[in-house]
């Protein structure tokens, strides 16, 4: 009987520790994926430090904020301006990863700073934009048709 009963209390004792495990890796994997859902979708502020000689607008923007919502090359971004202006930019390499004319947006090789940009233009001109002014960035999701179309 007492080898009966030492057997039945280690079994409770190794049931409860599982029990307390496996309660434990439940709380720390719901904390772990308690961060905002869509991180990607998250807009992202900036201000525009300067307009440099060709009337890019160069941001305070490096590349840590892309990366951590998981923004890469050749995505679709709107930027939203104080002024209203709402354009649609590629995230691009190179200016000329798009047709001349188009918005992009690139980082600088010198600077490291996010430059908005017209392939080929000024976009300072065209959409009257000034330094200190703010502009705010989000990723697009597009329609199987608009990709084509890009």
């Amino acid at each position: 009987m007492k080898f009966y009963e030492q057997c039945r209390s280690r079994c409770y004792t190794l049931t409860h520790i599982c029990f307390l495990m496996t309660l434990t890796l439940l709380i720390g994997c719901s904390a772990k994926t308690s961060t905002p859902e869509n991180a990607e979708m998250m807009p992202l502020s900036a201000t525009i430090t300067d307009i440099d000689d060709h009337g890019n607008a160069v941001t305070d923007l490096l590349i840590a904020p892309f990366t951590e919502r998981g923004w890469e090359l050749g995505d679709t971004l709107e930027a939203t301006f104080e002024t209203g202006e709402k354009i649609r930019i590629k995230f691009v390499e190179n200016y000329g990863d798009v047709p001349v004319g188009e918005y992009l947006g690139r980082f600088s090789t010198s600077t490291k700073q996010f430059k908005i940009a017209i392939n080929s233009g000024n976009i300072a001109e065209a959409l009257k934009l000034k330094s200190q002014s703010q502009v705010a960035l989000q990723k697009v999701e597009l329609l199987a048709e608009d990709r084509q179309a890009n």
